[in-house]
């Protein structure tokens, strides 16, 4: 990635006189050959599905950046560098709350200007062909100069740490320990969820999406809450001699009374060996047949909208006095692909008599 260097010359001035120390709606779609006829439809039995017993997650530790500092901190070293009055080579401004690039350390150390509106909980990495460099916060003061290192930060290659930060600006130092270090690397900052987060629940290997748990309504990716308008649907069609048939499944979530982590795999075939597991208390429900029925040459198109436990639909699922009898109803999404994967119920036609599905769920952790 190519970097737009600053040209500042007020901020580069002020620098040489200091010394530096160097974490939608989803949508799944699939068609399967097979025709929906009204005495299929009668036969169908709804299963059991039994719950599964979780152990328990920790909770992730989040540190503010007045208490102690992550592990990675802890073993850069701050003498030499501090006691060095050394030239900033490059300046850089990151606007984006979620930054990957490229570069590559030739002189004593490079720079990276970050500014935050709020408190978040930010995410930093530094890969590197030299394993000595590392990446250091530091404060800048108000008359842009660089201030003091706030004590936390990375070794390269070391993996990624995390703090919440308070709003304001930063500036992300590049460097080592001894000064003398050079080498290419990766620097990976994710500042785009903010403050209050009780567990981790993804990160991407580069940082570009960061997962955070805060609580049964509020799951943020980059930001964003996934919960909102969270949806899985399923549409089929198939054409007959009278005509074309088609089901229609969807659930789109209102409430959740449990989040989980696991591997799902299913009979489909397809498997998401990392999943999330967004457990339904509450939702908007709908099931649909559509097909012909002939009769001595009479054709007559049927719309039915029983779904597998006799009830009509469209519905609000979770008030009926029979929609928790069968098990659990979870919507699983795959954090790899970042996409819901399946409605994993007894409501959904699939996972019937009739419907012939089958699935695992392993290494499950509840979460919440």
């Amino acid at each position: 990635m190519k970097f737009a260097k600053k040209s500042v010359s007020y901020i580069l001035a002020i620098l040489l006189m200091y010394s530096v120390s160097v974490v939608p709606v989803f949508a799944a779609n699939e068609t399967t050959p097979q025709v929906a006829t009204e005495e299929a439809q009668n036969a169908t039995e709804i299963q059991s599905m039994p719950s599964t017993s979780y152990s328990a997650m920790d909770t992730q530790k989040f540190d503010n950046l007045d208490e102690i500092s992550p592990n990675e901190a802890k073993k850069i070293s701050t003498d030499s560098p501090q006691r060095r009055t050394v030239e900033p080579q490059s300046v850089w401004g990151i606007s984006d709350p979620v930054f990957v690039g490229d570069g590559t350390l030739s002189e004593s150390f490079d720079i990276y200007v970050v500014s935050l509106t709020a408190k978040q909980l930010s995410f930093l990495k530094l890969d590197s062909s030299n394993s000595n460099l590392l990446a250091v916060l530091y404060n800048v003061n108000a008359n842009g100069s660089l201030g003091s290192s706030t004590g936390w930060g990375v070794k390269a290659n070391g993996g990624h740490s995390y703090i919440n930060i308070p709003a304001g600006k930063y500036a992300i130092v590049i460097g080592s320990a001894t000064g003398n270090e050079r080498g290419n690397y990766k620097l990976m900052w994710n500042a785009s969820n903010p403050s209050g987060a009780s567990a981790i629940i993804n990160c991407t290997a580069d940082l570009s999406r960061v997962v955070l748990y805060y609580n049964l309504s509020t799951i943020r990716s980059n930001g964003d809450n996934i919960l909102t308008g969270l949806k899985w649907e399923n549409h089929e069609t198939w054409y007959t001699s009278n005509g074309y048939s088609a089901r229609d499944m969807s659930m789109t979530v209102a409430e959740v009374k449990g989040v989980y982590l696991g591997s799902f795999s299913s009979s489909a075939p397809y498997s998401a060996p990392n999943a999330l597991l967004i457990d339904i208390s509450k939702g908007s429900w709908l099931y649909s047949n559509s097909y012909y029925r002939n009769v001595e040459g009479d054709v007559t198109h049927i719309m039915d909208y029983t779904d597998p436990s006799g009830l009509k639909t469209p519905r609000t699922f979770g008030t009926g006095h029979a929609d928790f009898s069968y098990g659990p109803n979870y919507i699983v999404i795959d954090l790899d692909k970042f996409q819901v994967c399946e409605f994993l119920s007894p409501f959904n036609y699939f996972y019937t008599t009739s419907g012939g599905r089958t699935y695992s769920l392993n290494n499950l952790q509840k979460i919440s």
